[in-house]
């Protein structure tokens, strides 16, 4: 399983095209914290999305983004709402579990840089690494199947053309699954063809991918009395959606010589979403009878995303010196159509079933409409390495945003607002071993609407310091031990809440504060068993607000949490791993007006290589079958984590 056990992010593992790092510089250079993870790797425990294996990371918690059709994560304390990265460009909005096969890595920067991403969360960000194609022969076939029933298949297949410069990889994945949710299904297929063409001065890369889902909508669960309603599914066995992505992407590199490169990106992403969600709207404040809510709803989205830009490398006396200069942007249009209705139907609390009929066209409301948010941006980062001790990382960058909608009544400019944000880091290289870092991140996200006054909300600004060492040295196991501490606090400004002094209008006057401490520690304890560590403590809190809520802890976010993982390889054919996650108690909502359980997580991994080209691999989630809450949303919806999934799998080499 070998889950992450570092702090530092690394990109473009294998020979892909000689494109710039989104971060600029080699891991160790990096001046705040982030991990790279290997979803080859974590996948061995039965784990087919993020969710099931970043909670090996501090810091992090599961999120719930519209009950599981999307992928989230909380990173210190604040979710990211879906946003993430693909290659350094922003990746499908609103849905889409995109599967960790068509992964080489995934990293995780904690604490946002909006230097580099732009606007988003202030705990940080996730970029998705590609496979792309090498100039190394390679072909391999994986099938895999599991309780709850799934069966997963991955045809991977890379080969560089006789002497030339073009290379091609083709990637096909599907599956047929459910989720141990009942109704709740979790079928994917993906079709992934790239091809790379690359010299020694220059490469472009092209790719295409073509995404099919059907995962409907999971209503949750609900806490109750005092304590969570597990093992009950609200969603009626009429639900569908089907769901259709379509991505062209290309990247081109130069290196034009004396230490000058340029680097040019775009994707064209066209998407589709057919969806009918039968199920409850609202947790009442009293009674076990469930209003019901139904809605057909069909989504036509287009986006596009660019980054272009041009970097040296250049010596001054004993420094080295990277500037990199570069404009960045994207769209996103959707265009939706819904009917919906609540309360034409009930449903129990305990027994939920599902033997009304369908409502009728004529008692369902309809709504159109079509949003258009748009982000464009200027940024310049320069990163200076003073002899072999001192590195300084610095940045600032301008962004635009702006929003509008439309429906067949009404059209409105939903937000127009513009952002300067700036980065500082410095890195010390006390020792060979031990190195020191700090540094200073700002970040934005656009406030969606208008104050008493019709004017556009400033965009929500947050902070983060933080402060760190690293230690790695080698051993006589030949495996090196590693760890890392950090201190870090992040504070937002410009959160909406209550005006008090006109019912119904919102006001910049909230603000909110995470702080805390992460640790990890990886040690060989011998030639054949390794131990990583992981712990975060986490003081997050609504610092002012007016709804009443000042002081109270942040929601989802526990105070403690942390991970064991063990890793035995008796001989080189045979890995075992044993994983724990532990999860402290935390509040469900922002009025801290309930508390969700601690709970303790087992998983387990095996890979045998029966030669060199069989490999057997065997993973249990939830070992021990524990009912447990991975994520609230506010006082309606908790999120159950999985039940246990067993998996066996076969990888032939061919």
């Amino acid at each position: 399983m070998e889950l992450p056990n570092s702090d530092v992010l690394i990109v473009n593992v294998q020979s892909t095209p000689r494109r710039l790092s989104i971060y600029g510089q080699v891991p160790d250079k990096l001046p705040q914290s982030g991990i790279r993870i290997n979803p080859q790797h974590t996948g061995n425990n039965g784990s087919n999305r993020l969710e099931d294996f970043a909670d090996y990371t501090p810091g992090v918690q599961l999120g719930r983004n519209q009950a599981g059709i999307g992928s989230d994560l909380y990173l210190r304390g604040y979710a990211l709402n879906g946003n993430m990265q693909l290659d350094g460009l922003l990746d499908v909005q609103g849905f889409y579990l995109r599967d960790p096969a068509t992964l080489d890595s995934i990293e995780i920067s904690k604490g946002l840089n909006s230097v580099l991403f732009g606007s988003g969360s202030p705990g940080g960000t996730v970029n998705y690494v590609s496979k792309q194609p090498h100039f190394s022969p390679q072909r391999s076939w994986q099938l895999s199947a599991g309780s709850p029933h799934s069966v997963h298949g991955v045809l991977d297949v890379n080969q560089p053309f006789a002497q030339s410069d073009w290379a091609g990889r083709l990637l096909m994945i599907g599956q047929q699954a459910e989720t141990g949710r009942a109704n709740v299904g979790d079928d994917r297929f993906t079709f992934l063809p790239s091809l790379l063409w690359q010299t020694d001065q220059q490469s472009l890369l092209l790719e295409l991918e073509h995404g099919r889902q059907n995962r409907e909508y999971d209503f949750d669960n609900v806490f109750y009395q005092g304590k969570p309603i597990y093992n009950v599914s609200y969603v009626d066995p009429r639900s569908y959606a089907q769901r259709h992505m379509n991505r062209v992407s290309g990247t081109y590199t130069r290196d034009w010589g004396k230490g000058w490169e340029t680097l040019l990106q775009a994707n064209q992403i066209d998407a589709k979403r057919d969806e009918r969600w039968i199920g409850f709207a609202y947790l009442p404040a009293k009674g076990t009878s469930l209003p019901g809510y139904y809605r057909d709803a069909q989504y036509t989205q287009a986006q596009q995303a660019l980054r272009a830009e041009v970097s040296r490398h250049y010596t001054l006396g004993i420094s080295q010196h990277q500037t990199r200069l570069g404009v960045s942007g994207h769209s996103v249009e959707i265009d939706l159509k819904r009917q919906f209705r609540t309360g034409l139907f009930t449903l129990d609390l305990f027994n939920p079933t599902f033997d009304f009929p369908l409502p009728d066209a004529d008692k369902l409301t309809k709504r159109e409409s079509i949003t258009l948010r748009k982000e464009r941006a200027a940024y310049l980062q320069h990163h200076a390495e003073i002899g072999e001790q001192w590195g300084v990382h610095a940045g600032i960058r301008n962004s635009r945003y702006q929003a509008d909608y439309t429906s067949p009544t009404l059209a409105f400019q939903e937000t127009d607002a513009d952002d300067t944000s700036a980065s500082l880091g410095l890195t010390w290289q006390a020792t060979p071993h031990w190195q020191a870092f700090a540094s200073r991140n700002e970040s934005f996200a656009p406030n969606i609407g208008m104050d008493k006054n019709d004017q556009f909300f400033d965009p929500l600004q947050g902070v983060q310091h933080e402060m760190g060492v690293r230690h790695q040295h080698e051993t006589r196991h030949g495996k090196p031990v590693k760890s890392h501490l950090s201190v870090y606090r992040i504070d937002q400004k410009n959160v909406t809440t209550r005006d008090p002094s006109e019912p119904g209008a919102l006001m910049l006057t909230g603000k909110t504060r995470s702080q805390g401490v992460e640790a990890n520690l990886s040690i060989p304890i011998s030639k054949t068993l390794m131990v990583n560590t992981a712990y975060n403590y986490s003081d997050s809190r609504i610092t002012e607000n007016n709804d009443g809520n000042t002081g109270n802890h942040l929601h989802n976010v526990p105070r403690h949490s942390g991970s064991l993982t063990l890793d035995y390889a008796p001989n080189a054919r045979t890995q075992l791993t044993l994983g724990a996650v532990k999860v402290g108690k935390r509040p469900g909502d922002d009025a801290n007006s309930f508390e969700v359980p601690a709970y303790t997580r087992l998983d387990a991994g095996a890979n045998w290589q029966l030669n060199r080209k069989i490999t057997l691999k065997a993973g249990v989630r939830n070992l021990l079958n524990e009912d447990y809450v991975a994520a609230s949303e506010g006082t309606d919806f908790i999120v159950q984590g999985r039940k246990r999934t067993l998996t066996l799998g076969l990888e032939i080499d061919f």
